[in-house]
């Protein structure tokens, strides 16, 4: 009897453990976008390194490696996010306008 109290108590505390995780662990997006658009500029600093698309955004992308292949006055498909706790856009896919979106 005690060996089945002992193993639903960890049961319970392992239940609880996933779902708090479970809960806590979201990666705050507010929104995700896909879209074609041209990139104006490319800036970098010590803050990081991001692109200006034609609508103005500033989307940060934090592989130095994709941003120093991305051309400006290019044309691309692009997914980025939106993060809630930062409100920065973030670059999550890009591919050159001439494959047609496909990922």
């Amino acid at each position: 009897m005690r060996n089945r109290i002992v193993l639903s108590a960890i049961s319970i505390l392992i239940i609880l453990g996933i779902l708090v995780y479970g809960i806590g662990n979201r990666d705050d997006i507010q929104t995700a976008t896909t879209e074609q658009t041209k990139v104006i500029s490319k800036m970098n600093s010590s803050e990081g390194q991001w692109i200006i698309l034609a609508d103005d955004k500033k989307i940060y992308v934090e592989n130095f490696s994709i941003w120093a292949l991305i051309k400006e006055n290019e044309n691309y498909t692009i997914v980025y996010e939106l993060k809630k706790n930062t409100k920065k856009y973030y670059l999550k896919k890009i591919v050159p306008e001439d494959y047609h979106g496909r990922f």
